[in-house]
């Protein structure tokens, strides 16, 4: 084996080990997932694939938080950040 190929060898070990801590880490996020809404304690059931899909989820990595918001709550929301005139991140999933 020469020196190219041990590099690109190492290479590819360090980056395969990078990529399991960043999974790593958004499996530990995972268990941070409250069981109900932020807002009005509706419960959520991470099994329902109807709720999974509808509901919405806020994560902030940096404060190692997870926040789970029910329909009726983020639209209320987004519709108050409307009147307000604040922008909104996700302007194309209403």
């Amino acid at each position: 084996m020469n020196r190219k190929q041990r590099r690109a060898r190492d290479r590819q070990i360090k980056k395969s080990k990078n990529q399991k801590t960043d999974f790593e880490q958004k499996v530990g996020l995972f268990d941070l997932m409250p069981n109900d809404c932020f807002i009005c304690h509706k419960n959520f059931d991470k099994k329902d694939k109807e709720m999974v899909m509808s509901w919405n989820v806020v994560v902030r990595e940096k404060e190692q938080s997870v926040k789970v918001y029910c329909p009726t709550c983020w639209n209320n929301a987004v519709n108050i950040l409307k009147q307000y005139g604040v922008p909104i991140n996700n302007e194309g999933q209403d």
